[in-house]
């Protein structure tokens, strides 16, 4: 089966990926400095906490946490995406890793005081979703930490159609959040979640054991 998010596709927009988060300004990066300051605010930040970035790309939230004097560690499995990251933070952890597949052994175990993502967990489906964020709560998070997921998100169905028709030309159909469905299937599975809706098109999910 074709992978339909491939590396090789996210090596080719490496380069250009941090002009587009200024231009593509309707979509898909409406509001983006925004829904990045805002996982901030959610994480509770202090000098020294330590924090796993599932998908950092360019490193444009890590960079955020490092400023703040926190321990980063990086994943993506894009390793163009990974070059200017190090670039921007040299003495951050990076590991190639495809989020949709299990943590590679060296975090494993290991147990973080919040574990950020920005603009990736719409690339896969709402079971997957919720799979990969309750692994992640209680095998990766330290007592007292947090999960915090700033992706490309709606509150229902109508409300994502809606905003599609507004903008016939740019819009890309793929398994985005819907708030009405993701709260209670993220409830189900015994997690606690808060919602903010930042843009018309972006939120951030705050979620604990």
């Amino acid at each position: 089966m074709t992978d339909p998010f491939p590396p090789s596709e996210f090596d080719q927009w490496a380069d250009s990926y941090d002009h587009s988060t200024q231009i593509e300004s309707i979509f898909p990066f409406d509001g983006y400095d925004q829904v990045l300051n805002t996982v901030l605010q959610q994480a509770n930040l202090r000098v020294g906490m330590t924090v796993l970035d599932i998908g950092t790309g360019t490193a444009n939230l890590a960079l955020r946490f490092s400023e703040s004097g926190c321990k980063l560690w990086c994943t993506d499995f894009s390793k163009s995406m990974l070059e200017r990251a190090r670039e921007k933070l040299p003495d951050a952890h990076f590991i190639i890793h495809d989020f949709r597949k299990n943590l590679p052994p060296e975090l494993a175990g290991q147990r973080f005081d919040a574990i950020v993502s920005a603009y990736v967990f719409h690339h896969v489906e709402l079971p997957r979703k919720v799979e990969i964020c309750k692994s992640l709560v209680m095998q990766n998070l330290a007592p007292g930490g947090k999960l915090i997921v700033a992706d490309l998100s709606f509150q229902s169905r109508s409300a994502m159609d809606a905003f599609a028709e507004s903008i016939p030309d740019l819009w890309e159909a793929e398994p985005y959040w819907l708030v009405e469905d993701s709260l209670p299937a993220l409830e189900k599975v015994g997690l606690q979640v808060s919602y903010e809706q930042v843009s018309a098109c972006a939120g951030v999910y705050t979620i604990w054991a």
